[in-house]
């Protein structure tokens, strides 16, 4: 992961931080066009708060564009659409079902997956990002991944 050495202005962070905002949505959503708006919402969002933010952004953005993804994910559901039988793509299929998998997890759990497994945040800079202990971090991950063994029925 990328870190500033000192902190950046929001213009030059601007590039790196929407690849980062980019690589999150479209690993949730697999569409381009979705990444690229859920990714301009969450830079919105970040120069808006860029003094609370400007220290460590890319796991405030890495959040933010996740959780943008699930919201889009959600407001879909509640909106009749013509589905096909089966998704096109087999690979589309695991992607709805993960990010429904994710949408269940408590807000913590689904935040230390995304900011391990997405943004790939050691434990010490999840824990930073989040304000919580490493042991903590550990603990949200370890009942996230049970959860989503579970889920998916993998042992």
């Amino acid at each position: 992961m990328e870190y500033a050495a000192e902190i950046e202005s929001f213009d030059d962070a601007f590039d790196r931080l929407f690849r980062i905002a980019y690589r999150s949505a479209y690993r949730l959503l697999g569409s381009r066009e979705d990444a690229e708006d859920v990714a301009i919402d969450a830079l919105t969002r970040a120069s808006l708060h860029w003094r609370t933010v400007r220290t460590e952004p890319a796991p405030w953005v890495t959040t933010v564009s996740a959780n943008l993804a699930i919201d889009i994910w959600r407001r879909r559901r509640r909106t009749p659409t013509y589905q096909p039988a089966q998704p096109a793509d087999p690979f589309d299929s695991r992607r709805i079902d993960l990010v429904r998998a994710l949408e269940r997890l408590p807000r913590r759990q689904r935040d230390t997956v995304v900011l391990r497994y997405f943004a790939d945040l050691s434990e010490s800079q999840t824990a930073h990002a989040l304000g919580i202990s490493t042991g903590s971090v550990k603990q949200h991950t370890s009942r996230a991944m049970a959860s989503l063994k579970r889920e998916f029925g993998e042992p």
